[in-house]
């Protein structure tokens, strides 16, 4: 599942023309799907609200808001240096094609979708349709790893919590750790593996969430495991390593979390 203001294009190739984690996790024999979000680029939203309110049927504070991205705040937020134009040093994502990377950035509109963005990045219940839709893709499989990233990596979470079941692993990319889930929620998701990935620039510890969500996990004698790309020889990495030249790399620590991890 894609993260805010992209598209699952972000899986699929990267912006200089590599191989994007799409192909090679379909090259390593893993049966692989792409979540749109509900609303967004090949997943169609729902635009009536904006005609109620445009024809005053409804007032405009009724309007959900589209959450647009700009450069400067893209440049920042996705790690690629500390201000626009100016990049890390040892940066492992090809700047020199920021430009096909920024065609990628869509109008985020999640919020014609559910009440609130803030309310799906901290509530571990949601009545999200993509999550709704993923849980049940899982379970129709009768056995998926469902990967997140950024805005969508609670999604994994929430899905396993609508309890179809189906769902054998859960993978966190750049957080998505709740810090209040109720005994019963940490129960159901003791049962599943998980792992929280997060790549360079931001430290090498968990987020205060993932702390308490992992003791929380561990507790319930549930399997966690959070790693930081650059204790695990792998530096340089912004928010989108799964575009960067060490995609790749890192493509492979998923890999062999779930070969030790998650049952076959």
């Amino acid at each position: 599942m894609h993260g805010g203001l992209l598209s699952s294009k972000q899986w699929e190739t990267t912006p200089d023309g590599r191989m994007g984690w799409f192909e090679y996790f379909t090259r390593q024999g893993f049966p692989t799907y792409l979540a749109e979000q509900t609303g967004r680029a090949r997943s169609g939203f729902n635009g009536t609200i904006f005609n109620q309110v445009k024809n005053k049927s409804l007032p405009p504070e009724a309007q959900p808001k589209v959450f647009l991205g700009t450069s400067s705040m893209a440049w920042k937020v996705f790690r690629f240096g500390p201000e626009l134009g100016k990049a890390w040093p040892d940066i492992q994502f090809p700047v020199e094609a920021i430009n096909e990377f920024s065609k990628q950035v869509i109008p985020d509109m999640i919020e014609t979708q559910v009440p609130s963005l803030l309310g799906e990045l901290i509530e571990p219940e949601t009545k999200n349709p993509t999550v709704a839709n993923v849980a049940d893709l899982a379970a129709d499989l009768g056995g998926a790893i469902l990967v997140g990233h950024s805005q969508s990596a609670g999604f994994p979470t929430q899905a396993v919590l609508k309890g179809k079941g189906g769902i054998k692993g859960l993978i966190q990319l750049e957080t998505g750790c709740f810090s209040n889930l109720t005994d019963e929620q940490v129960k159901a998701l003791a049962e599943v593996p998980i792992l929280v990935l997060i790549g360079d620039y931001m430290g090498s510890n968990p987020a205060s969430a993932c702390e308490k969500e992992m003791e929380q996990i561990k507790v319930a004698g549930g399997d966690i495991t959070f790693l930081s790309l650059p204790d695990v020889g792998i530096k340089g990495s912004t928010h989108m390593f799964m575009q960067g030249q060490e995609n790749i790399r890192v493509a492979d620590v998923l890999i062999d979390w779930i070969d030790d991890h998650v049952a076959q």
